[in-house]
């Protein structure tokens, strides 16, 4: 009996305490935005795909060396990211982030807005792949420069 209750307790048990892929996927958006505001560039890197290339012409190393420079104009950043929405296609081990960003960038006391505005947020979408069992960034797109809003 106690054999029968530990074979169907313990698989329910790790089903119930394993995040979701889209919990892991809302953890990975929001680690990336705290790393961009401690201006930690490893950080955010580590999250991005090496196969990373997007609609802009960015591939991984064009985009860690404008991270890198955006970093160094910068004294600090404020992020703001709100309705975060994430969909998985378990099957294809793919997945799409969407959400809304403010990025403000502070220099000599100034702030000057990097994506989104004061009234408008900008629309972020991040197309995202399971590799060697982690989600990785392979692309991003800014709807809202097309005049989409999501």
């Amino acid at each position: 009996m106690i054999i029968l209750i530990l074979l169907v307790s313990v698989p329910l048990a790790v089903y119930l305490l394993t995040p979701s892929d889209a919990k892991r996927i809302r953890k990975l958006v929001r680690q990336g935005g705290d790393a961009v505001a401690r201006k930690d560039l490893q950080a955010v890197m580590a999250l991005v795909s090496y196969n990373y290339r997007d609609r802009y012409g960015f591939s991984y190393l064009y985009l860690k060396e404008s991270l890198k420079r955006l970093f160094e104009n910068y004294d600090s950043f404020e992020i703001d990211l709100k309705r975060l929405r994430v969909d998985v296609d378990s099957e294809a081990g793919t997945a799409e982030a969407k959400f809304l960003l403010k990025a403000v960038g502070i220099r000599d006391g100034d702030r000057e807005y990097i994506l989104g505005t004061e009234e408008v947020y900008e629309s972020v979408f991040l197309t995202l792949k399971k590799e060697r069992m982690k989600w990785m960034v392979v692309e991003t797109y800014l709807p809202t420069r097309e005049g989409l809003i999501f």
